[in-house]
């Protein structure tokens, strides 16, 4: 797959974020990094922003303390539901004490650019900018998962076998984003050799109309544009196939740090991931809770409608999610750089999970 592709993908999920409710978080610091391309092009990221060793150097605790060591976890857009259980994670943590802050990034390449030169020291995000980093020399693993893979089918009920699709009217945002790969690897296992007649709305909320309206008969949305549209007509009013049912793994998104933090300090690294996953256990123990924590830590978002949807279809991994398929299912279905090894380090949240109850509710 050309570069140009994993563009088209990176600025699909990109914009696919962006679209998602605007929220201020309490106690997160919203900052925006803007770089000359100039910068970007020549790889001076790291001498703009100092040698890499100020981010996180100092505070390392003695045993049995809190490490006070100054960390950034970074978004590439405005957190949204995908993100809550990190944010219950940031805010849990600094009730213990660790000096944790989020910020808004630019874009991924920003993101992982700082990631890699200790600017940052976690981030969430998919996985071909992190793989492409990687391929570069980047020291950066993958830790856990944020999410499962948010893109859904949605049709009419007349069409619920793909094969009928056979000059119909299909609606994509681009010819190479990542949904229109992931829709297109869906046809190929599910009904193989269909030629649907493609029509590009870039803007998920009007394919959604779209559908609703008959002027197409599916398209690729993500979740909370479908749940939007369920809501609106009814839950059996459309044939709805969340992807990550036929293609186990393929887009999850994981949550990121890099070879430094890991080595100088893993306390902070594990309850990072200790207060994830305690976070996601506890939705999933009482959903209710819901209605309280959507206003609490995404105050813009309208109701805990989409947040209820999450936890009902398992998005988070309360197992953390890296014994799973998805790393290396996603770099073959992308046709990715690497292999799991090279992306992943899996022993942190392997300690994490021996000193936590083991959860019957995801299978990862």
């Amino acid at each position: 797959m050309s570069r140009a592709i994993l563009s088209g993908i990176e600025l699909e999920f990109d914009r696919w974020r962006f679209a998602m409710q605007k929220s201020r978080v309490r106690r997160v610091r919203h900052t925006t990094l803007q770089l000359s391309a100039l910068l970007l092009a020549t790889g001076l990221f790291a001498v703009a922003c100092g040698d890499g060793d100020e981010g996180a150097s100092a505070g390392a605790a003695g045993e049995g303390d809190v490490d006070t060591t100054p960390v950034v976890i970074a978004w590439n857009s405005t957190p949204d539901e995908s993100y809550l259980p990190l944010l219950m994670a940031i805010d849990a943590m600094q009730e213990q004490g660790y000096d944790i802050e989020a910020q808004v990034m630019s874009g991924s390449d920003v993101s992982f650019q700082s990631l890699g030169a200790n600017q940052i020291q976690f981030t969430a995000d998919s996985l071909p900018p992190a793989a492409l980093s990687v391929e570069q020399g980047a020291p950066i693993k993958a830790i856990g998962t944020r999410n499962a893979n948010l893109v859904v089918w949605v049709a009419e009920k007349d069409f619920e076998d793909c094969a009928d699709l056979d000059g119909e009217q299909v609606g994509i945002y681009s010819e190479t984003g990542g949904y229109t790969v992931l829709m297109r690897m869906y046809f190929d296992q599910e009904c193989a050799g269909v030629e649907p007649q493609y029509t590009t709305i870039p803007d998920s909320p009007l394919r959604a109309q779209a559908v609703a309206e008959g002027r197409i008969k599916g398209t690729a949305l993500g979740l909370p544009d479908a749940v939007k549209l369920q809501d609106e007509y009814g839950a059996d009013a459309f044939f709805v196939v969340p992807l990550r049912e036929s293609l186990p793994g393929v887009g999850d998104e994981y949550v990121y740090t890099n070879d430094q933090t890991l080595e100088e300090h893993p306390a902070i690294v594990e309850a990072l991931l200790t207060a994830q996953l305690e976070a996601i256990r506890s939705i999933y123990d009482d959903p209710d809770s819901l209605d309280e924590l959507v206003p609490q830590f995404l105050p813009d978002a309208p109701d805990a409608s989409v947040a209820k949807q999450f936890a009902e279809d398992q998005i988070w991994y309360a197992n953390g999610g890296l014994g799973g398929p998805g790393l290396e299912n996603t770099l073959e279905a992308f046709d990715l750089p690497g292999s799991p090894d090279d992306l992943q380090a899996p022993d942190p949240l392997a300690a994490v999970i021996d000193e936590i109850s083991t959860s019957s509710l995801t299978e990862f």
